[in-house]
């Protein structure tokens, strides 16, 4: 069966953004060993993404060209979006995870937003949290988690350190790897 996974960076105190939505702060740790070894083998197990409006406008601010042509990706929102890459849906998250885990496929990547990750938390839609954390206290910004009202039993199943970046793997209790 499908997963889904949430796979990125996070400030030590847990922000996947500062406080003007901005990833600045994450681009000097440009890394080509974590690349190589965690990244690019974590995506070659994706067909399907989802993301919010917010992610996806700050994505496509920060390149001219879709970063996930190969992909099925969907963006949540009410707004129109004309891309040939995505699939807007209104559709509740946990209908469309639900919908998508009984297709045939590989995992799921949940991008950017806590707010979505909380959801799915709540709703323990949430297979394998993965990651890479940086020594950096941004104090305010996007917090990865929100007002979680549902405790998860996750356990570390990997953790490894790449210079200032340490990207750990956790798997909810009761699913295999």
């Amino acid at each position: 069966m499908r997963k889904v996974v949430f796979y990125g960076a996070t400030s030590l105190d847990g922000y996947l953004a500062d406080q003007n939505y901005s990833l600045d702060w994450l681009f000097k740790y440009d890394d080509e060993k974590i690349m190589r070894e965690s990244y690019q083998p974590f995506f070659e197990h994706v067909d399907t993404i989802i993301m919010g409006r917010q992610t996806y406008d700050d994505l496509m601010s920060m390149s001219d060209e879709f970063p996930y042509p190969n992909n099925e990706v969907f963006v949540l929102s009410h707004r129109k979006i004309n891309s040939k890459y995505v699939k807007q849906t209104d559709k509740p998250i946990n209908e469309l995870v639900d919908e998508l885990k009984k297709q045939k496929g590989k995992d799921i990547w949940i991008v950017g937003g806590g707010k979505l990750v909380s959801s799915l938390l709540d709703n323990n839609l949430i297979d394998t949290l993965q990651i890479q954390i940086t020594p950096d206290l941004l104090g305010s910004g996007v917090k990865l988690f929100n007002n979680i009202n549902n405790t998860s039993n996750f356990e570390t199943i990997f953790a490894k350190q790449y210079g200032d970046l340490v990207d750990i793997k956790y798997q909810l209790k009761g699913t295999t790897a």
